[in-house]
């Protein structure tokens, strides 16, 4: 099955370009400078320990790390809706339309497919969190716990339920209690440490997830909640209602709910951290969609000794629950020639970045003539190439002498930036990238 996944993931960059998004090029960018024994967390997004890491080990392969990191989240993302398939199969007794529902749940739950495509952490964080349920069934425990603890390298939103699964296992299972303190030693760390050495402050991180906020307070949890909601398929709530799925249901719940929490407190309560939740819920509606025809029977069986067959009316029941789904569905499967599209323009942009660094004469000479600025949402792709920490590089800051602009569209529909100031000359272009330097002496 790995093969499969791996062959999947790989035929996928034929579709979709690998182009990392903001985050993921922040991580790349890390994971280069902790494999040369440095690290500089001073500016950037929140530090996530997982994601360097891997990155830190791709770093010896050059350029192909940053594809090979969004091959990486495209396998994770595929795992992850097979999981949902064994999972949601599982619940309904065995059915094979409620595994396939559930693996299609996932892949069109909203946001999943553009995480996946851009390097994002949930579909990594998606597919640690269902191989542990599984492994935790079939008790393997050390297994499902170092799962996750991958989800708490991931995300910090994962740390009370592995306190949970810890505590559990350590009263119940002796055998697993030297793993325990271990877990609850070495994630603190991995998250704190680095951001001690790479800034000076180990707090940096929860400091800068205060910004954005969904909404302002007290509005932010219910922004949040209401972003979840949209997220989930809509006929998928009516599979709620089984009970059967209620343990799935309250444990992406219980994540949905502590995001939330975290939004009114002013923490980031964006779409993307909502995601591992909402996933959930699709899987456990997408089960319960299917399990709850099991015992709808239209009619009232008269003579015992033969009752009729309600397989044709639960055949009729599963075709609705489909042309339901399928009619929910569209709008988000109509997306995916726009994540094309927007793929391919990244794509374009890091490429095209590469060359207009050489042909205005490397970072040296873009580092001699001053500042190298680019536009917002560019910072780390910028550091990258130029293999400077991201602090050197200046993406929101109007651009003055001395110094290189690089400017370009962030999307394929929108207006170059930073905007071309008075005094500086064009130095170079390459494809989507126009050069613009005023260095000394003037």
């Amino acid at each position: 099955m790995l093969l499969v996944i791996a062959a999947v993931a790989a035929v996928s960059l034929l579709a979709f370009r690998p182009a990392p998004g903001y985050d993921p090029w922040t991580w790349l960018l890390w994971g280069r400078e902790v494999a040369g024994g440095g690290l500089s967390t001073v500016d950037g997004p929140a530090f996530k320990p997982l994601p360097v890491a891997v990155c830190a080990l791709l770093a010896p392969l050059g350029g192909a790390a940053p594809w090979l990191w969004v091959l990486l989240v495209r396998a994770a993302a595929v795992a992850a809706c097979w999981l949902a398939f064994r999972l949601g199969r599982r619940l309904a007794d065995g059915s094979v339309a409620a595994g396939v529902l559930a693996a299609a749940a996932v892949a069109l739950c909203g946001g999943f497919a553009t995480q996946a495509a851009a390097g994002g952490e949930a579909p990594l964080l998606l597919a640690f969190a269902l191989a542990g349920a599984e492994a935790w069934r079939a008790g393997r425990l050390r297994t499902a716990l170092l799962c996750g603890a991958a989800c708490a390298l991931l995300r910090v939103e994962a740390w009370p339920f592995l306190a949970v699964a810890a505590v559990v296992a350590w009263r119940l299972h002796p055998q697993v209690r030297a793993v325990v303190p271990l877990l609850a030693l070495l994630v603190p760390l991995a998250w704190f440490v680095p951001e001690w050495i790479g800034s000076g402050d180990p707090l940096r991180s929860g400091a800068r997830a205060l910004q954005p906020a969904v909404g302002d307070r007290p509005a932010g949890a219910l922004a949040s909640l209401a972003a979840a909601a949209g997220l989930v398929l809509w006929p998928l709530w009516l599979g709620l209602l089984n009970r059967a799925a209620w343990p799935l249901a309250a444990a992406g719940a219980a994540w949905i709910a502590l995001v939330a929490a975290m939004a009114q407190a002013g923490f980031s309560g964006e779409p993307r951290y909502l995601l591992p939740g909402a996933a959930l819920l699709s899987i456990a509606g997408a089960a319960g969609l299917i399990r709850g025809w099991d015992g709808f029977t239209p009619y009232t069986v008269v003579n015992s000794s033969h009752p009729p067959n309600p397989l044709p009316y639960r055949r009729v029941l599963t075709l609705a629950a489909a042309l339901l789904l399928t009619a929910a569905a569209t709008p988000r499967a109509a997306d995916l020639p726009a994540l094309h599209r927007a793929q391919a323009h990244q794509h374009a942009l890091a490429r095209d970045l590469a060359q207009a660094i050489d042909a205005t004469g490397g970072t040296r000479a873009i580092l001699a003539c001053g500042t190298p600025y680019v536009g917002p949402q560019r910072g780390p792709l910028m550091a990258y190439h130029l293999r400077v920490p991201k602090h050197a590089v200046e993406p929101d800051d109007p651009p003055r002498p001395p110094g290189t602009v690089f400017r370009a569209s962030l999307t394929a529909t929108s207006a170059a930036a930073p905007r071309a100031p008075a005094g500086f000359e064009t130095a170079a272009r390459a494809g989507t990238w126009q050069v613009l330097a005023r260095c000394p002496p003037y």
